[in-house]
């Protein structure tokens, strides 16, 4: 009579076997599955796009202080006569602080030249400072654009950073079901094996008259059993894949297609995930909300300053052209002109109502970040108390794995003493392959929910 207790010894060689074939294959590490997916994902390349934007809007806003080269030439012609020819070209510099300098050449003639623009036939040199004394002293639409694309850049790396945390998230989510997926199919193909070895064992005692046949029907039945099983985790495995390739891309426009021979992992390790104590201080959302909130403030600062009145200044140093002498020996003090224009509205209602609505703005900014703060330190406390239950939960069912091991081995021995009968094995067996399969089940649970909440708590990978 062939020994029950070589089919047990079958299925060990059949699991060392099935490590050998996974050593055989490659396998993609969450690590290597992540980094894939960080450089050529779509939506991580889309991410990347935000930073663009911020470095574009910064470029954009210190073009405002660029310096300028202008030309302005005015000429009327008619009847035979030039009425006038205007011409002014020179450079404009403007500065941070409500100054700006200019300097340029002016050469205006005709028969009907309006006499304020008369100047010497040679043209006329001269320097131009403008100083703005009351709104736009500390702060214009120029220096608030800089300062909002400074704020931009930075409040961009925090929605980069969460972006790619919600993708991180789900990425590691579909590796995880593909794992489980995965040992959930090595186990019922093992089992497929070990059912067509006892059905062949029990059929030859049976025709040596050793056993009964009718332990031959409950063989066969017990083989077709984990082969619907095997198929059942077959079609879970194909399906997991599948999610899987969705994130495999190649440069963000390529589809890839996984490798029939590639595997996840062996395992997921025993080390648990920690999350750092001052976590709610780094949070990236928060962290936005912070700029926000600063860039409110910036508009702010813009609108109470046109509560001041508008008083610009103007002092235009003038120098006629000299032919031989160095410029500046033609230069007298006494030829200037210079202007000052102010303005100031009566009632100040636009300007008030303007401060009044930003004022609102930022009162409902600080109440949305106070209940996302809220709403992250509940989801927080959530996930950490499912993780660790979860935790616990897979140090148990491991332990239960190992008691249904036994069991087997204890009614596999009491079956060849005759104590036991082929169906009371084929319980155990099955109590067996299912904590396997729940066991499987809870490390994928716990790695997921781990990923939850790192992700949730904005720490990266």
């Amino acid at each position: 009579m062939l020994s029950l207790r070589n089919s047990l010894w079958f299925l060990l060689i059949l699991f060392s076997s099935g490590l050998q074939a996974q050593s055989d294959s490659a396998i993609l590490s969450l690590r290597e599955f992540l980094d894939l997916v960080e450089q050529n994902h779509p939506m991580a390349q889309q991410a990347k796009l935000i930073l663009d934007n911020a470095e574009a809007e910064r470029l954009k806003a210190a073009g405002n202080f660029d310096p300028k080269i202008f030309n302005e030439t005015k000429q009327k012609y008619f009847d035979d006569y030039t009425y006038y020819k205007l011409q002014n070209s020179g450079l404009h510099i403007p500065t941070w602080f409500g100054l700006s300098a200019k300097a340029g050449y002016e050469q205006n003639d005709g028969y009907y030249l309006n006499p304020q623009n008369n100047n010497p036939s040679a043209g006329l040199w001269y320097a131009d400072v403008s100083l703005t004394l009351g709104k736009g002293l500390f702060i214009d639409e120029r220096r608030a654009a800089v300062k909002r694309a400074a704020l931009l850049q930075k409040s961009a790396d925090y929605e980069v950073q969460l972006a790619m945390n919600d993708l991180y998230m789900n990425a590691m989510s579909v590796y995880w079901e593909w794992y489980k997926a995965y040992q959930v199919n090595q186990i019922y193909e093992e089992a497929v094996e070990l059912a067509d070895v006892r059905f062949q064992q029990i059929r030859t005692n049976a025709m040596i008259e050793e056993e009964p046949f009718i332990d031959t029907l409950e063989a066969y039945i017990q083989y077709q059993s984990r082969l619907l099983s095997l198929q059942k985790s077959e079609v879970a495995y194909i399906h997991a894949s599948n999610k899987l390739e969705t994130f495999l891309w190649l440069d963000g426009q390529i589809p890839l297609e996984l490798d029939s021979t590639t595997v996840p992992s062996a395992s997921v390790g025993d080390s648990l995930i920690q999350i750092s104590s001052n976590w709610i201080e780094n949070h990236p959302l928060l962290q936005f909300y912070d700029i926000k909130l600063d860039q409110l403030g910036v508009e702010q600062r813009l609108n109470q300053e046109q509560l001041k009145p508008q008083v610009d200044l103007s002092y235009k140093f003038l120098n006629e052209p000299a032919s031989r002498q160095p410029f500046f020996d033609e230069y007298q003090i006494s030829n200037y002109q210079w202007s000052l224009n102010a303005s100031f509205p009566i009632f100040l209602r636009k300007e008030r109502g303007t401060i009044q609505k930003t004022r609102v703005k930022i009162s409902e900014t600080q109440f949305e970040q106070q209940l996302k703060e809220r709403d992250l330190q509940n989801k927080i406390q959530s996930l950490q108390a499912e993780y660790n239950l979860t935790a616990k939960q897979l140090i148990e069912a491991r332990k239960m794995v190992q008691n249904y091991s036994r069991l087997l081995d204890a009614e596999i021995i009491k079956f060849e003493n005759g104590e036991s009968s082929l169906f009371l094995i084929n319980q155990r067996e099955i109590k067996f392959l299912e904590s396997n399969e729940y066991l499987f089940d809870l490390e994928s649970k716990l790695q997921k929910v781990g990923a939850k909440l790192v992700t949730t708590a904005g720490e990266g990978f």
